[in-house]
C-alpha cells in the first residue's frame, strides 16, 4: 500500500522533463517512461501494473478526477494542473493532458497522459486553494455525494472567473 506520508517538499520539474504514461481502461499503468519513474521515485517496474492513483496526492479532490473521467469518456481531452505525490511523500506539480486511446473500431481501450512542468508556476497557488476548497466541499458530504458536489464547486469557480469550460480556463493560464 502507498504510504500516506506528506513531506511538504516540492520536486520542481525541469523544463525538459516530460512524464508519459498509458493505462488500461481501469486506470492500471501499462507504460511508464523513465522520467515518470525518476520524478515519482518508483522504478518503472513498480509503476507498471499499479493503479495510476499510486501518485495521487491527498490534497487533490476526488471530484477533479471525476471531471477528468467525464471529459475523456466524452472524447474530450483533459488539460489541468495536478499535484502528485512521490513515493517518499514529496509532491510535484504538473500540467497534464489526458486523452482516451481507441482501437480500430473506435472503442476506448486505454488512456494516455503527458505531463510537463507547469508553464506558469504562479497559477499553482490558485489551484492549490481551489483544490483545498473542493476538498472541503467533499469532506462535508457522504462519499456517494462528494464527486458531483465537488464537480459543481469546480464549475461554479470557473464561472466566477468568467469561464464555462475547464479547458478554456486552464489554457488561458499557460
Amino acid at each position: 500500500m502507498q504510504p500516506r506520508t506528506i513531506t511538504n517538499n516540492e520536486i520542481v520539474l525541469a523544463a525538459g522533463d516530460t512524464i508519459q504514461s498509458r493505462t488500461d481502461t481501469r486506470g492500471v499503468i501499462t507504460h511508464a517512461n523513465p522520467t515518470f519513474a525518476r520524478i515519482a521515485g518508483y522504478s518503472v517496474e513498480e509503476l507498471v501494473g499499479s493503479p495510476h492513483n499510486i501518485v495521487r496526492h491527498p490534497h487533490m479532490p476526488r471530484s477533479a478526477y471525476y471531471v477528468m473521467w467525464e471529459m475523456i469518456q466524452r472524447g474530450e481531452e483533459f488539460f489541468g494542473f495536478v499535484k502528485n505525490r512521490a513515493k517518499n511523500g514529496d509532491h510535484y506539480w504538473v500540467f497534464t493532458r489526458v486523452n482516451a486511446r481507441r482501437d480500430a473500431s473506435g472503442t476506448i481501450n486505454g488512456y494516455m497522459s503527458i505531463r510537463v512542468a507547469p508553464p506558469k508556476r504562479e497559477v499553482l497557488a490558485e489551484w492549490d486553494a481551489v483544490y483545498a476548497q473542493v476538498c472541503a466541499v467533499e469532506a462535508a458530504l457522504p462519499r456517494d455525494q462528494q464527486c458531483e458536489a465537488g464537480a459543481k464547486a469546480i464549475v461554479d469557480y470557473l464561472k466566477s472567473r468568467g469561464h464555462n469550460s475547464l479547458t478554456s480556463y486552464v489554457m488561458s493560464q499557460v
